[in-house]
């Protein structure tokens, strides 16, 4: 499973991921991470930590943060509105963790346990229980979590601007020049930006958001995959290919037949 792209409103998504990967993105939900097995690279807000079993990660909305898999990794991935969250609920939208990682040692037996019961089809296919569960895992996790009080918008850094930018436009046809502009900075600077922050250019970063969105509606939707790539912002289905096979290491209409 992968963080889907869009304004959520408070839905929630709970899967198990093999050797994820996703680039630098942000929302307006409340992300958790939970290594199962092996390791992955989370980066929040510039912040990175190798979390490995037992360990993971708490990151509130409009947090920019990326994973990265560097050998194998399983993990499960809770992604919920701050409305699920319960009496957490008005914290969650003030403030924010000023270390959202949390070791092995941090996390109680119970909130272990919780994990792993979110991981039960029959558990993680009812939204009540998925509900229960994830204030369980709060319960015992926020007193671990030294909160601070969220920046104002003014003191936002330019990764975060651009990184929200891209993904609310990313369907948009959009240019290193015009995003320079909506941002009000040197296109030049924005692009050591996206290779310092982000490793990756602007067009490979643009692609990869695109990509995602794309490979998310052919795993959950029967939309024809022409309407699929014009939908994700792709400029022809030549240039779709392309990203899609160098990506995925086949075409989109062999990822959709094998059903990943």
């Amino acid at each position: 499973m992968n963080p889907f792209y869009e304004r959520r409103s408070g839905r929630l998504q709970i899967g198990v991921s093999d050797n994820m990967n996703f680039p630098a993105h942000l929302h307006d939900d409340v992300e958790m991470l939970y290594c199962m097995e092996g390791e992955i690279r989370v980066s929040v807000m510039g912040e990175t930590r190798l979390l490995q079993s037992g360990e993971c990660a708490v990151i509130f909305p409009e947090r920019v943060h990326s994973y990265t898999t560097e050998h194998t990794c399983k993990a499960l991935l809770l992604i919920f509105g701050s409305a699920i969250a319960g009496a957490y609920a008005g914290s969650i939208r003030k403030y924010y963790p000023a270390n959202p990682f949390l070791g092995k040692k941090d996390i109680p037996a119970d909130a272990a346990l919780a994990f792993r019961r979110l991981c039960k089809k029959e558990i993680n296919s009812d939204p009540g229980l998925c509900g229960a569960w994830i204030q369980v895992v709060l319960a015992y996790l926020f007193p671990r979590l030294t909160l601070c009080e969220d920046e104002s918008p003014e003191n936002m850094d330019l990764t975060y601007r651009l990184v929200q930018y891209i993904m609310e436009h990313f369907q948009e046809p959009l240019t290193l020049e015009e995003l320079a502009k909506k941002l009000h900075v040197n296109k030049y600077y924005l692009s050591h930006t996206f290779s310092g922050r982000l490793q990756m250019s602007f067009r490979e970063y643009l692609n990869r958001i695109r990509l995602e969105y794309a490979m998310q509606l052919i795993r959950t939707t029967g939309k024809p995959l022409t309407e699929i790539w014009e939908d994700a912002g792709f400029e022809s289905q030549r240039s779709f290919n392309r990203v899609f096979r160098d990506a995925a290491g086949m075409t989109p209409k062999e990822y959709r037949s094998r059903g990943m």
